[in-house]
């Protein structure tokens, strides 16, 4: 039998026909080798219209029929039709025609020998993961983050509104500090979103929003004179340490009224607000 693997993807909205990619599947020619990201889950989960999706039941259902491969019960009723799992060509069928929630990527053949070492490869590729989870990657993290943002906001606006701004003290004296936002525009009110890893220093981070604020506060005055009416996003994902000060830090800004904190999965929905706006440059 053929190696291969296909990606599991969740879509929170079928009609933007967008969607996050939660795990993979690996046939290695005898039996299923499954992995599901617990980040990329959490992002599904916040993602989803309907609240009533119990994700992780789905995900259970499918990693038991895949364990059952090779038990001698390897037709099951969960997808489309009865088919073998371990068949290739049931996965291409599946890419083609599961337009549910749930999706699948068309099938890539492999025809090395698949054993731990390489499948630990596959998902490092796919998801900048390690599969043993003691092991940080946060620099290819935030880099994966930042093609999502280029991808979902700022190709998408880019000559629209100003797109990796820097202000600088010469030319904004009520600003001290240089500060680059990811895009920023205007129509009567203002637009702005800036992207922000939390895996930094707390001293950097704490920098960072306390200076973010002094600049919206600045810009409303000199632009618009009403705080209430701007829409500033930070894009920035959760610190994965509940209590930390990080995680606080993060929550603080998330309860304030003045900035919108989303994940760089949904920095679309600041493309969205600005084109539907028809938000436009307006800085010298």
């Amino acid at each position: 039998m053929k190696n291969f693997y296909s990606i599991l993807k969740l879509s929170p909205n079928i009609a933007t026909e967008d969607s996050v990619a939660i795990g993979v599947l690996l046939f290695d020619g005898q039996k299923f080798r499954c992995y599901f990201s617990d980040k990329k889950k959490r992002i599904a989960n916040r993602l989803l219209d309907d609240k009533n999706v119990n994700l992780n039941f789905i995900i259970n259902q499918i990693v038991d029929k895949c364990n059952s491969v090779g038990s001698g019960n390897e037709e099951f009723s969960l997808f489309y039709k009865l088919d073998k799992l371990s068949d290739m060509s049931y996965f291409d069928y599946l890419s083609k025609y599961s337009n549910g929630i749930i999706q699948f990527s068309k099938p890539i053949n492999l025809y090395d020998e698949i054993d731990d070492n390489s499948f630990g490869k596959l998902v490092n590729f796919l998801f900048k993961e390690s599969i043993n989870k003691s092991i940080k990657i946060a620099n290819d993290v935030y880099s994966l983050s930042s093609n999502i943002i280029e991808d979902k906001l700022i190709n998408k606006v880019d000559k629209k509104v100003h797109t990796h701004y820097k202000f600088k003290p010469e030319a904004f004296p009520s600003i001290y500090f240089p500060y680059e936002m990811d895009c920023i525009g205007k129509n009567g009110s203002l637009i702005g979103a800036k992207s922000l890893s939390f895996d930094k220093s707390l001293q950097l981070i704490d920098k960072n929003i306390s200076h973010y604020f002094t600049l919206i506060s600045s810009l409303t005055s000199k632009y618009n004179k009403s705080l209430k009416d701007n829409n500033f996003y930070l894009i920035s994902e959760e610190p994965e340490s509940i209590g930390s000060k990080e995680h606080k830090l993060w929550e603080s800004v998330k309860y304030n009224e003045l900035i919108s904190v989303i994940h760089p999965e949904q920095s679309n929905e600041v493309a969205e607000l600005i084109i539907n706006k028809e938000a436009t440059t307006f800085l010298d």
